[in-house]
């Protein structure tokens, strides 16, 4: 195994650490197990003796000699057999195979629970760190990363990750520990014959690892075909109401018929390569059987050093190490398959989550958080005012420059909007506030203070955001208001859904709260998640209030009422708001005009209109036909 396969397999089997004990007693049991097998093929031998020999063998005590190893261990099965008439002999012979091969199943049975408890203990540990580390993970990794591929690595990829592992870990232990004991029993009975065996070793090695090198490669192209599917299906359920619209049902069909299709073509290929270890390994093994059996039956006809009942358990023996040689030949192939999604789990794994990032900028602090995955830091105090100075910013990866020069002060208690066209920087900028990004240039303080030297969660704290697109879980109406305040009282949450306009409609419902939205919240209307999502931005009560086009995708009535909840919601607080339609912010304290990344015009609906510039080219067009 490389370096780099060594480093990645003890990567993997470190989730292992904590079930020490589980694992020990799993090898002890398979020790037994072992020796079980052995002492049951032992005693085939002898019952080839006993049929065919009337006479059990006279045997005196030998010298405990390594030399003389059969010899002791034929006495002592001789002794066990005793000096009986053949039927009596057989008796006991068959009575002693049939207690070796009960015991060798119980611990066998005993081996595998421990081992499946320790499957699925790995799988859970796992899934647990890879989705808890997929949460941390910045909002620029999602932008870049198809979501099918998330499901893909926390479903598919740890799943082949624990079969590599926890497979392989048992036979790495228990196939070695069988090879090894038939091996030296082989060596006790002729090691001549036994030295003949290790000749096919060199090159069974050499073919295996060449074969093993190819699933990994295409493994790992598996592996890619089925996010890209997972991902097509999440796309596609997730849009249906799209798809029967426009009537592409058969293009997305297609679609997804072609990735499946790339995906079985590959899984084809990765398997039918893997399969050659086994009958390699088998084919070879044979020759070599079929060669002693002819040199040994040689000796045994025109010499007497070597017996038949000698040769017979030879034979059960040689036989009997293809099992484990089977076995061990393919974990290099189970490894490679496992290896491959492991370099797609760990790479996840690797990426910078947003508390690293922070603690490696030079001025960033990670955060502490409790049991609860709360924030243990001081609270993030607002108290005069928020500051963009100078503020430059691009997407990660991006060479293109989205914001240029940005510069201005957000009173608190103050609303101030932004409008612009579509693309012109409106929503990036409203982004940069709780850190979904970092600014890549310039300064944005809240009362003075760095958000980079702010600790993430307690800076988030100081935020409440409603959407355009408003997201709802699947979950009570109840829940998604207390969403972030699990424990809040009845009473709060219908105080909040009252003044979102949301309790009209709320208590209407069969069930009230405990109704149940639907995914994404579809059973609700998109007035009435919107109004859902002021009501939970309202329950938070944050000093900081961000609106990102909140009505632009509402029909009338739906938005005179949710903008009559966000009128409600916008009292005593500092407001930031990106709004399409301009009526709803004659009232603002300060509008900021943005094209193309800057900061065209600024000041009051008043002076923005008596000027006569890009405001009042917006304002016309809206309202042209009243």
């Amino acid at each position: 195994m490389a370096t780099g396969n060594i480093r990645l397999y003890t990567r993997m089997l470190s989730y292992m650490r904590p079930y020490v004990a589980l694992i020990v007693a799993a090898l002890v049991l398979a020790l037994f197990a072992v020796a079980f097998e052995g002492l049951s093929l032992w005693f085939s031998a002898s019952l080839v003796q006993t049929i065919f020999s009337h006479e059990a063998p006279v045997l005196s005590k030998p010298e405990y000699t390594l030399s003389n190893a059969n010899i002791i261990l034929k006495y002592w099965t001789y002794s066990a057999i005793g000096q009986r008439e053949p039927l009596a002999a057989l008796k006991t012979v068959c009575a002693m195979m049939a207690l070796s091969f009960l015991m060798k199943n119980i611990f066998i049975y005993l081996k595998g629970i421990a081992m499946y408890r320790l499957n699925l203990s790995v799988v859970r540990d796992m899934r647990n760190r890879l989705f808890t580390h997929a949460l941390a993970l910045p909002v620029s990794y999602y932008d870049r990363t198809k979501s099918g591929n998330i499901v893909s690595l926390v479903v598919n990829d740890v799943t082949n990750i624990n079969n590599s592992m926890t497979g392989t870990f048992d036979k790495i232990f228990v196939e070695p520990m069988r090879l090894l004991f038939f091996v030296c029993t082989l060596f006790v009975i002729n090691y001549k014959f036994t030295l003949a065996i290790f000749v096919i070793f060199p090159v069974l090695g050499y073919l295996i690892t060449l074969i093993g090198r190819t699933v990994r490669r295409r493994s790992t192209r598996v592996m890619e075909h089925m996010a890209a599917l997972l991902s097509i299906l999440h796309e596609t359920v997730s849009g249906v109401r799209i798809v029967k619209v426009f009537g592409t049902q058969g293009t997305e069909s297609t679609k997804f018929k072609d990735e499946n299709n790339r995906f079985v073509r590959q899984s084809f290929r990765s398997n039918y390569i893997g399969a050659l270890a086994s009958p390699i390994t088998e084919v070879m093994g044979v020759i070599v059987v079929v060669t002693l059996l002819w040199y040994g039956g040689n000796q045994v006809l025109v010499s007497d050093g070597f017996g038949a009942e000698d040769f017979t358990r030879f034979l059960v023996f040689l036989f009997s190490i293809f099992t484990p040689l089977k076995e061990i030949s393919k974990l290099s192939t189970t490894l490679q398959s496992g290896f491959a999604s492991a370099d797609r789990v760990f790479a996840a794994l690797d990426s910078a989550t947003e508390t690293a990032v922070i603690s490696t900028s030079p001025r960033g602090i990670s955060t502490s958080l409790n049991d609860q995955g709360r924030s243990q830091s001081p609270a993030v105090p607002f108290n005069d005012k928020i500051e963009f100075s100078n503020v430059n910013f691009s997407y990660p990866g991006c060479e293109e420059t989205v914001l240029k020069d940005i510069s201005f002060e957000i009173k608190k208690g103050s609303i101030t909007a932004l409008v612009g066209s579509s693309g012109s920087g409106k929503s990036t900028t409203l982004d940069l506030l709780p850190r979904f990004y970092d600014i890549t240039g310039g300064k944005i303080s809240i009362d003075g203070g760095d958000i980079r030297e702010m600790d993430l969660a307690s800076l988030r704290k100081l935020f409440g955001i409603v959407a355009q697109e408003t997201f709802l879980f699947n979950d009570t109406i109840s829940a998604n208001i207390a969403y972030g305040l699990p424990y809040a009282p009845k009473d709060s949450i219908v105080a909040a859904a009252t003044a979102a306009n949301a309790w009209e409609f709320i208590e209407k419902l069969p069930k009230g709260l405990d109704t149940l939205v639907g995914e994404r919240g579809v059973m609700l209307s998109g007035g009435q998640r919107q109004r859902l999502s002021i009501a939970r931005a309202l329950l938070l009560n944050p000093p900081i209030l961000i609106l990102d086009e909140a009505t632009s995708s509402l029909d009338t009535e739906s938005e005179r009422l949710v903008q009559a909840a966000i009128n409600n919601v916008m009292e005593n607080r500092t407001v930031l708001v990106v709004a399409h339609r301009l009526s709803t912010i004659r009232h603002a304290d300060q509008i900021l005009v943005l094209e193309s990344g800057t900061i065209a015009e600024r000041g009051t609906h008043g002076e923005l209109l008596s000027r006569n510039n890009r405001y009042k080219y917006f304002y016309d067009i809206q309202f042209a036909g009243s």
